[in-house]
């Protein structure tokens, strides 16, 4: 795990840091060889659970080399364990079992994580019901916040590339406020303007609550389901200017 993010890990007075190589006890470099520090990361990814002599071979040996590896890795615990002021017998840290492998039973803290992304409150996926529909179905919350702008930005985009008959299907929404009822409105005129029609579906629970109350269906063509929505969509006449 390497990168500005990289992650480092904290047990006891130790902090061991995968991409340095490095070992530190209340700040101060330990010496700790390649194979001892690479057991320790090991152990350290997964704290609790047994780590099988089989599964450090393979992280610590490449297939094709040829050594003894009882004796390596024997050698390379007992390094570990020297390094950690640890024993088999009195273990602080990791712990043997017999024939099987180790478990590390300190408690670890990782450090350093890249923080997680942000959850997307509102989710907006494009589809094709016909050569001339576009579908935007819509998920999660359709409220205020830069998200809800990629609304108004996709039905341009729509428009630009000469679609006329565009479709948003609400079934997946959980939330809307008075911006996302703008927004859909806003959009309903572009289309309207640009000699098109949008039909909003599948509305129900708070959202169609909210719909209602706002008295949006007197601006907005608004259908129970995205079935009733595309009835008469596909071979309906334009109307004449």
């Amino acid at each position: 795990m390497t990168g500005p993010f990289a992650c480092r890990f904290r047990f006891g007075a130790f902090e061991a840091d995968p991409e340095t190589g490095e070992l530190r006890k209340n700040d101060r470099k330990l010496r700790l060889q390649e194979k001892p520090f690479q057991v320790l990361i090991a152990l350290l990814e997964q704290p609790g659970k047994l780590v099988t002599r089989e599964s450090l071979r393979q992280r610590l040996w490449p297939a094709d080399t040829f050594i003894d590896f009882d004796n390596g890795l024997n050698t390379a615990v007992s390094k570990l364990r020297e390094a950690l002021g640890d024993s088999a017998e009195e273990h602080h840290y990791f712990e043997t079992l017999a024939r099987r492998g180790y478990r590390f039973v300190a408690s670890v803290e990782q450090v350093g994580l890249a923080p997680a992304p942000p959850r997307r409150e509102l989710v907006i996926r494009i589809k094709r019901l016909a050569t001339d529909i576009a579908l935007l179905e819509l998920g999660g919350r359709v409220s205020l916040g830069t998200e809800c702008q990629e609304i108004e930005t996709l039905v341009g985009d729509l428009l630009r590339q000469k679609e006329k008959k565009i479709i948003f299907d609400l079934s997946r929404v959980t939330q809307v406020d008075s911006t996302g009822i703008g927004i859909i409105v806003v959009c309903s005129g572009k289309v309207r303007e640009a000699g098109g029609e949008l039909r909003v579906a599948g509305a129900k629970g708070i959202v169609d609550a909210v719909f209602k109350t706002s008295r949006v269906e007197s601006i907005v063509q608004l259908y129970p389901s995205l079935a009733a929505a595309l009835e008469g969509f596909t071979d309906k006449k334009p109307t004449p200017e």
